[in-house]
């Protein structure tokens, strides 16, 4: 520990990443064997109650915090990654990714990612935005892999900005590939989420690359701009259901991640009735929710607080799996269409169509 101590006090001073030296802890479960020789020592040795103090308490906190208290997850938006590519096949000779369609993206990427054949390129790229995509896949394949959480790909639309990920990392040479999570946040994407994990789920190499199990966020800030609070609600709603719908039928189990935030227009108001008024099936065993900065005092500030949020969260988790909300009838179904149709106009109207409405 005094080793991984002083490594880290090195690199925060340092300009650039010093390699971790031998005996430096990068991963957590390396660390926690070493607490567990210890746990064991005690015990067969008759000090269970050492054991079962300072000792325990650090092991807790390896579990729930590794060794860097939090994961940062990536995020980037499609349309950078497409520039990327584009940088990459046009450098390789193979015409220009940006200008292909869906089926002929997503046979390359399939392909390459089955290949490993394409690699970051070498020297230096003149456009900063595409330099930036690259420096950053760069990072994550320096930084040990208990420090990152999820790649989020900001304006998913399609199955390969999935993929294009995947190979970007591949291309990187990431050991320890990050999990790629689509954010459907505009109210199209929303829409057609369930046709995207449809598109994507049954591909042989992305099947076997998720083992099971798919994360997908969904965003309550840009759709509500975008629709209104109502019609957003109800495509958030319909999006979670599809989306449930579609990774059952490839036998697939998902984690939904909410992307709220502080206000209610921005998706916030009680973790309760939130958590009571998912779609039935939507939270299975697992969920992820933003605590925007905003919120981490109101919520976590103070520790009988942070208990209290746990316990509403744990809470609210149990009463959904053991008393899931009833299926919406086909009649409030309809109704529902039809206010959020109404709700999308006016809300439309008043904000995109009235010319004065940005003065206001």
């Amino acid at each position: 520990m005094e080793a991984t101590r002083a490594w880290t006090a090195r690199s925060l001073d340092a300009d650039e990443d010093e390699p971790a030296s031998p005996g430096v802890y990068l991963d957590a479960a390396e660390f926690d064997a070493a607490l567990r020789l210890c746990d064991e020592s005690l015990r067969r040795t008759g000090y269970a109650v050492v054991a079962d103090g300072r000792l325990a308490d650090a092991r807790m906190r390896v579990a729930g915090f590794g060794m860097t208290l939090a994961r940062l997850d990536i995020r980037q938006d499609a349309a950078r990654h497409v520039d990327a590519l584009t940088s990459m096949t046009v450098q390789a000779g193979l015409g220009s990714y940006a200008d292909w369609d869906e089926a002929t993206r997503v046979e390359f990427l399939v392909r390459e990612l089955a290949q490993g054949r394409l690699l970051l390129p070498t020297e230096p790229v003149s456009d900063p935005t595409v330099r930036d995509v690259f420096d950053t896949f760069r990072m994550i394949a320096r930084i040990p892999a208990g420090s990152l959480g999820a790649y989020v790909i900001t304006m998913a639309s399609c199955a390969s900005d999935v993929l294009a990920v995947e190979l970007l990392q591949a291309a990187a040479g990431v050991p320890g590939a990050l999990r790629v999570v689509p954010l459907f946040e505009t109210s199209r994407d929303l829409q057609r989420a369930g046709d995207i994990l449809d598109a994507l789920l049954p591909l042989p190499w992305y099947h076997a690359r998720i083992a099971g199990h798919q994360e997908v966020m969904i965003g309550y800030s840009d759709s509500a701009k975008e629709a209104g609070r109502l019609a957003a609600g109800w495509d958030l709603y319909q999006a979670q259901e599809e989306i449930v719908r579609v990774c059952d039928r490839h036998q697939v189990t998902v984690t939904l991640f909410h992307g709220r935030g502080g206000s209610v227009g921005r998706g916030g108001g009680p973790t309760s009735l939130a958590l009571q008024s998912q779609p039935s099936g939507s939270l299975n065993g697992s969920l992820r929710v933003t605590e925007q900065g905003e919120m981490l005092q109101a919520h976590f500030g103070l520790v009988g607080v942070a208990v209290r949020t746990m316990e509403v969260y744990t809470t609210g988790m149990l009463e959904a799996q053991l008393v899931p909300a009833p299926d919406p009838k086909p009649e409030w179904r309809a109704c529902m269409d039809r206010l959020a149709a109404d709700a999308r106009s006016a809300y439309r109207a008043t904000v995109y169509e009235q010319p004065r409405f940005v003065e206001y």
